[in-house]
C-alpha cells in the first residue's frame, strides 16, 4: 500500500518541475492515473487516495472535475483519473469517451485500455486572459466592422475618368455614412485603397458635425511597403494625412509574412511614438498548414511587442482553424476580412466559364449560395449572410464586410438576435474547402487557360467534374464561338448560326454573348479596361490604344497603381 508521503511526492514533484520551467503567465495542466479515490481504494485508505489531491489543491491549483461531473473513469466503475490547473480555470465541458478498440484497420476483441478518455474543453480567452500580449486592452475593438476597399469593378456603368472617381467619392463617403448611422464603429482602410482620402473626409466630416467623437471609433489602417525604415515611416504619414487624424487605433503590416519580421522593429517604433495604439499582422496563413504556425511562433519568440490583432480571409469556405486556434490561445485578435467569400471575386471567375458551369459551380464557391447555409438562415428567419458573420463571430472573430448597399449594411450589423448551436457551428466549419476568392480572381483575369484555382483536394475534384462536361480531359477551355461534342475537340459553330446568335448585322460587331450561351469576355467588362488604366497611369477609356504600350501583365492582371491589386499576393482582397 503507497504511504501517504510517496503519494504526496508523486504530485509535488509535478508542480516544482512546472514551477522551475514556466513564466508566470503561463497555464500548468497535470493529468494522469491518481488511482481509484472513488473506489474501495479510497473508501478503505481516505487520507492515502485523497493525499496528491490535496498536495495539489494545497499550492493552489485547481481540479477540473471531480466524481460528481465524471463519476466513473475506468471500466470497474470509479474515478481514478484527474485533471488539475495551475490556477481556477472553468471547462465549457466535460465527458468521458470509451478508448478506441481499433489500431490501423484491425478491430481489437477489448479496447485498448481499461481507462476512458476524459475531454475536457476550455474556452481558450480563460486560458490566455492572464498574457500580457499587446491584445490587452483591445476590448474595446468592435466585433463589427466596415470594410472600405473600392474596386474597380465595383461602378458597374462605363463613365468617364472625372465621373469615375467622383462615384467613387460618393459610394464611399454614402456607404460609410449609412455604417455609422447602424452603429458601426470599426472602420477598416488601407494606402493601396483609392478611396482612402475618401473616407478620411467622411469621418471628418461626421466628427465635425458631432455625430460621435474620435474616441467612438476604431480606426484600422493598413501599410503595405516596408523595405526599409524611411518607406514605413512614408507609408504612415501617407496613412494618417489621407484619414485626416494623428493617431490611429490599429496599424497593420499588409504585407507578405516573410517580410514582417525585418520590418517590425520601424512598425514598433511608430507605436511608441503614439501614431499607432496597437499593432497586427497580416495573411501569415498564407504560408499553410503547419508551416503558418511554426513561422508565426518564430516570429512572437523575436519581437518586443507582439501584435493584438491577426488579419486573414475567413468565411465558411476557408475556415482557417489552424491560425484561429492559435491566436486564441495566445490571445491574438482574428480580424475576419472578406467574411462573406468576397463574392464579387469569385463571380469575376464564374463568368469566364459557360452559364451552365457557373450555374453548378455557385452553390460550391459562393458562400451565400451554399445549401447549408440557407437552410439555417430560413430556421431563424435571416439571411444566408447574417448566418455566415454570425458564425465567425462565435468563434471570437472581428468582421469587417464590405458593402455599397445601404439596406447591405445595415443587415450586417443585425447579429444578435439569434444564437447558432454546437451543432450548427460545427456542420458549417466542416463546408472548409480552401477556397480564397483573390485566388479565383487573379484566375478570372489570367491571359492562360482558365485552370482551377488551388482548393482542398475534395472541393478541386468536384469544380474539375463540373468543368469536364464541357472541357475535354486535358482541361482545355473552349472558346466563345463554339459547341461542345462530348470530350472530342471543339466544332465552331456554322457562321450562320453565330450571325443570328448575336451579330448585331455588322454596326459594331459586336456578339451577344449570352444568346450564345456564354458570358461576356472579360475584356467587356467595364471594370478590366478601368483596372488596366489605373495600372499604368493611362486612364479609364480606349483600352490603351494610341497611348503608349500596352499595360505591365504579370500572371494576366497589369501591375502596379493605387487601387491595383498586386497578383503575387493572392490574400490580398
Amino acid at each position: 500500500m503507497p504511504r501517504i508521503n510517496s503519494r504526496r511526492r508523486q504530485a509535488a514533484r509535478a508542480v516544482d518541475l512546472f514551477s522551475s520551467r514556466s513564466e508566470e503567465e503561463d497555464l500548468g495542466i497535470i493529468v494522469g492515473d491518481f488511482g481509484a479515490v472513488s473506489g474501495p481504494f479510497g473508501s478503505d485508505y481516505p487520507e492515502q487516495a485523497e493525499a496528491p489531491l490535496q498536495t495539489l489543491q494545497d499550492v493552489g491549483w485547481s481540479l477540473a472535475y471531480d466524481k460528481d461531473t465524471i463519476p466513473a473513469s475506468c471500466l470497474f466503475g470509479y474515478l481514478a483519473d484527474f485533471m488539475a490547473t495551475s490556477r481556477k480555470v472553468s471547462p465549457r465541458s466535460v465527458e468521458a469517451l470509451a478508448t478506441a478498440d481499433i489500431i490501423g484497420e484491425a478491430q481489437l476483441d477489448a479496447p485498448l485500455s481499461d481507462h476512458k478518455a476524459i475531454k475536457v474543453a476550455f474556452p481558450l480567452p480563460s486560458l490566455a486572459a492572464s498574457r500580457p500580449l499587446a491584445a490587452v486592452g483591445l476590448q474595446e475593438m468592435p466585433v463589427i466592422g466596415f470594410g472600405s476597399h473600392f474596386m474597380p469593378e465595383d461602378v458597374t456603368e462605363r463613365v468617364s475618368d472625372q465621373d469615375y472617381y467622383r462615384r467613387v467619392d460618393e459610394l464611399t463617403q454614402a456607404a460609410l455614412q449609412e455604417a455609422l448611422a447602424a452603429g458601426v464603429r470599426l472602420i477598416d482602410s488601407s494606402n493601396r485603397h483609392m478611396n482612402q482620402q475618401s473616407v478620411g473626409r467622411a469621418l471628418e466630416a461626421a466628427l465635425k458635425q458631432e455625430l460621435l467623437t474620435r474616441g467612438d471609433v476604431f480606426l484600422c489602417g493598413r501599410i503595405s511597403k516596408v523595405k526599409d525604415r524611411e518607406q514605413v515611416r512614408g507609408e504612415v504619414d501617407m496613412l494618417l494625412s489621407e484619414l485626416k487624424v494623428d493617431c490611429v487605433d490599429l496599424l497593420i503590416a499588409d504585407c507578405p509574412p516573410e517580410q514582417v519580421p525585418a520590418a517590425w522593429p520601424w512598425i514598433e517604433e511608430v507605436a511608441r511614438e503614439g501614431r499607432a495604439r496597437f499593432l497586427g499582422v497580416s495573411n501569415f496563413d498564407l504560408l499553410g498548414p503547419k508551416v503558418c504556425v511554426e513561422v508565426f511562433r518564430k516570429f512572437l519568440a523575436g519581437v518586443k511587442m507582439p501584435p493584438a490583432v491577426l488579419a486573414m480571409e475567413v468565411h465558411p469556405l476557408n475556415t482557417n482553424e489552424e491560425m484561429s486556434d492559435l491566436c486564441q490561445s495566445m490571445g491574438i485578435q482574428v480580424l475576419a476580412y472578406s467574411p462573406l467569400g468576397a463574392p464579387h471575386k469569385v463571380e469575376a471567375y464564374l463568368k469566364v466559364l459557360t452559364k451552365s458551369d457557373a450555374r453548378e459551380m455557385r452553390p460550391l464557391l459562393k458562400v451565400s449560395e451554399l445549401h447549408l447555409l440557407q437552410s439555417i438562415a430560413k430556421r431563424y428567419d435571416v439571411t444566408p449572410a447574417q448566418v455566415a458573420l454570425r458564425w465567425n463571430l462565435q468563434r471570437g472573430h472581428c468582421v469587417i464586410p464590405k458593402s455599397w448597399n445601404p439596406n447591405h449594411i445595415l443587415e450586417n450589423t443585425k447579429l444578435f438576435h439569434f444564437r447558432l448551436t454546437v451543432e450548427e457551428m460545427a456542420s458549417i466549419s466542416k463546408l472548409h474547402k480552401g477556397v480564397r476568392a483573390e485566388r479565383f480572381f487573379q484566375a478570372a483575369f489570367s491571359s492562360a487557360s482558365k485552370a482551377l484555382p488551388q482548393m482542398t483536394r475534395d472541393a478541386h475534384d468536384e469544380c474539375r467534374k463540373i468543368l469536364n462536361k464541357i472541357r475535354g480531359p486535358g482541361g482545355r477551355v473552349i472558346q466563345p464561338g463554339s459547341v461542345p461534342q462530348g470530350f472530342g475537340d471543339p466544332t465552331p459553330l456554322p457562321e450562320g448560326v453565330a450571325r443570328r446568335g448575336g451579330d448585331d448585322g455588322g454596326l459594331t460587331g459586336k456578339v451577344d454573348w449570352e444568346k450564345l450561351g456564354f458570358h461576356r469576355p472579360v475584356e467587356e467588362e467595364p471594370g478590366f479596361w478601368r483596372r488596366m488604366g489605373l495600372a499604368t497611369g493611362k486612364g479609364l477609356e480606349g483600352k490603351g490604344k494610341g497611348k503608349g504600350d500596352s499595360p505591365a501583365l504579370k500572371d494576366g492582371l497589369p501591375v502596379g497603381g493605387k487601387g491595383v491589386l498586386r497578383p503575387a499576393m493572392v490574400g490580398y482582397r
